[in-house]
């Protein structure tokens, strides 16, 4: 275990007596290393710096404290190399933890634990860092960096600790390891394991708890879904097996209750799918549309996604493109023939501007995802963007009615300044893998994760994003975040009373999220859980379960969210909720 303080963390003691002046000299008679300065500055947007480091985030409102502007690095992220801070500036530390532990093994973990509790020492919990929600960092925090529980195994059958049934093929993966070496691996072993777009994001981390959607949700069901089993370690310092047979609440819990709330996660056991073609479908306007032409595309998507999403199809929608992919049979055994008759019709409007369109069958999934989808997701960091987000129930979809009211929101954010041009939203809800799963209750209930039901029932992952500069002010950000939940509010009058938000995805500051994630019986039911496994709310993150919107809000512990969320509230007349 290595304790370590990832920036400089100045702790003044009883008489201290220093001016800014004598730092400088201090700093002068020290060795910098300007080569290494210089190649983190050239790095400082690439998503493998930030991953790699336990002190930097994929997305600077993890870095910066967003309620005092003053209180961050001022590295100008709009330049390459990334801009130094001007003459007398102070680099401050914003939300980055002050220490940090690199976990390598559950022991680690239950140390890290002890020591918070006998100093009650306030603890988060940082994986690759690719959260949008600044819940995997804390001001006077001390960090779990768990990137390093690296490790695969494949195994060709499975029966989780306590059980007595054979899962089948399995992939064991190590809490940290990133989805492009999994993805890599499960090829080598002719399977597919259900992980998310980008080759960074980790595995078993967080998008997994938060319930891990993916291009090939539809058919294969969320990360939730097919984990069989965690190797974990609670609150109270013991590390646990976990799955349907052995604390089956807790593993109720880990399926889709998000965060670090129930524990630390060492490794998870993923069921995974055997190697076979897959149906892709990549569809393209010119980058340079206009707002109109945009929404006309948007249109035709909303009327035909209903239909692909009965089909199988899945991946991506976006204000100037589709990219879809479906390893259902019917569309992979005639060489692409139904598979191109589905987008015939995105086709010939995308032809008719000036676009592209492949529409074909590979020959499975690790090829589809190295020579069209790789070159696509060098994942960029070092921004501050945020958006809000709902699923849209697959009702909507279903009428004239619904999808003019679908349309009628692009509109109305158009005027908020949205483009719709920049529109983008993941189509990975277990539409299809649900109605295969139960038939004939697929609309009444959930599967058995702790994911708000809403996923189960809904087409579309709606988003709008937007994102904040660098330098920006308070009075900046206020209004920002302002809009962004104001677009909030209008999505959850379209999806209607009984939507959903994405843990992972949601907008930070948005109100009702215990519903929102979880649906009310899960969120009563995961409160429980958590009262059991961490009575004393050991870990706690932002708007994690635990989280009481009254009493976190204005507390110094998230005074850096806090602040800007009590403002938003004031602007748009919103209340807590609990």
């Amino acid at each position: 275990m290595k304790v370590s303080v990832p920036f400089a963390s100045f702790l003044a003691g009883a008489g201290a007596s220093y001016t800014s002046q004598q730092w400088q000299t201090l700093n002068a008679t020290v060795e910098v290393d300007d080569a290494k300065c210089t190649a983190v500055r050239q790095d400082w947007k690439k998503g493998q710096l930030r991953t790699n480091f336990p002190g930097a985030f994929m997305n600077l409102q993890s870095e910066v404290c967003l309620s005092e502007p003053v209180d961050q690095c001022l590295v100008d992220n709009t330049i390459i190399p990334a801009g130094i801070p001007t003459n007398n500036a102070t680099c401050n530390q914003g939300s980055v933890p002050s220490y940090y532990i690199e976990i390598t093994k559950g022991s680690d973990v239950t140390a890290a634990l002890k020591f918070a509790r006998e100093h009650q020492v306030t603890l988060s919990v940082k994986n690759a860092g690719h959260d949008y929600m600044t819940r995997n960092s804390g001001k006077g925090t001390l960090s779990l960096w768990t990137h390093n529980l690296q490790g695969i195994e494949y195994r060709g059958s499975f029966v989780p600790k306590g059980c007595k049934a054979d899962i089948g093929r399995v992939m064991i993966v190590g809490a940290g390891t990133p989805s492009g070496d999994a993805h890599i691996f499960a090829d080598e072993h002719d399977s597919v394991i259900l992980g998310p777009y980008s080759p960074s994001v980790a595995v078993s981390g967080g998008w997994l708890l938060g319930g891990g959607h993916g291009v090939l949700g539809p058919v294969y069901g969320m990360g939730a879904d097919r984990v069989v089993e965690f190797q974990i370690v609670t609150p109270d310092g013991k590390e646990r097996t976990v799955n349907a047979c052995q604390d089956p609440d807790l593993f109720f819990a880990l399926r889709g209750g998000g965060g670090s709330s129930f524990g630390v996660v060492l490794n998870a056991t993923h069921s995974v799918i055997p190697r076979e073609p897959i149906a892709f479908a990549d569809v393209h306007l010119p980058s340079n549309i206009s707002s109109e032409t945009a929404l006309e595309w948007i249109k035709l998507l909303v009327h035909e996604s209903l239909e692909w999403g009965r089909q199988g199809w899945g991946g991506h929608v976006a204000g100037t493109y589709v990219t879809h992919f479906n390893p259902v049979s019917d569309f992979i055994s005639d060489n692409g023939t139904k598979a191109r008759a589905s987008f015939q019709r995105v086709t010939d409007f995308a032809l008719s501007h000036g676009g592209t369109s492949n529409v074909a069958v590979y020959p499975n999934w690790l090829y589809i995802w190295n020579t069209f989808l790789l070159p696509l997701t060098t994942m960029q960091g070092g921004n501050m963007g945020m958006g809000s987000s709902r699923l849209l129930p697959d009702e909507l979809f279903a009428t004239e009615e619904g999808k003019g009211k679908i349309m009628s929101y692009f509109r109305s954010i158009a005027e908020l300044g949205f483009n719709p041009v920049n529109f983008y939203t993941p189509v990975t809800t277990p539409f299809t893998y649900q109605r295969l799963q139960d038939p004939e209750g697929f609309a009444a209930k959930g599967m058995g994760t702790s994911l708000t039901p809403a996923w189960y029932r809904s087409l579309w992952h709606l988003q709008t994003i937007g994102s904040m500069a660098w330098n920006s002010s308070y009075e900046d950000r206020v209004s920002f975040v302002t809009k962004l939940t104001n677009s909030t509010v209008q999505l959850e009058a379209l999806a209607g009373p009984n939507a959903g938000s994405h843990f992972n995805e949601a907008n930070p500051f948005m109100t009702g999220w215990q519903e929102s994630y979880y649906g009310r019986e899960n969120y009563e039911r995961l409160l429980k859980i958590k009262a059991k496994y961490d009575p004393k709310n050991i870990l706690t993150c932002w708007k994690c379960i635990g989280f009481k919107d009254k009493q976190d809000i204005p507390s110094s512990r998230y005074h850096c969210q806090g602040k800007l969320q009590q403002d938003v509230y004031k602007n748009l007349g919103l209340k807590p909720s609990s």
